[in-house]
């Protein structure tokens, strides 16, 4: 990507922030006041398996369903991301809150 592109998106998302920080704040501390939210996100913070990302949940007393149910809300909210399937299958936090 040409590098001027690159340097104006980050500007653009640097204004987004600082316009929409009390918004991003309250949001950061609602999601992360879920102890399950909280475990996806901490073990996600770079690829990571979704056993582990299961395991992380499962320490925390959640279900197998309700897992699937919280990464699939964190997933919809842009705040983690997946890539591959079936026993590749990994998540990543996007860094947003």
């Amino acid at each position: 990507m040409d590098e001027e592109i690159v340097e104006r998106l980050d500007q653009v998302i640097a204004l987004l922030k600082i316009a929409h920080a009390d918004a991003i704040e309250t949001a950061r501390k609602r999601i992360r006041a879920d102890k399950v939210y909280a475990a996806i996100l901490d073990t996600a913070g770079k690829w990571s398996s979704a056993a582990k990302v299961h395991t992380a949940a499962k320490r925390k007393g959640s279900a197998r369903s309700t897992t699937s149910r919280k990464i699939a809300e964190l997933i919809e909210l842009g705040l983690l991301e997946k890539q591959g399937g079936g026993k590749t299958l990994e998540y990543r936090a996007t860094g947003l809150i």
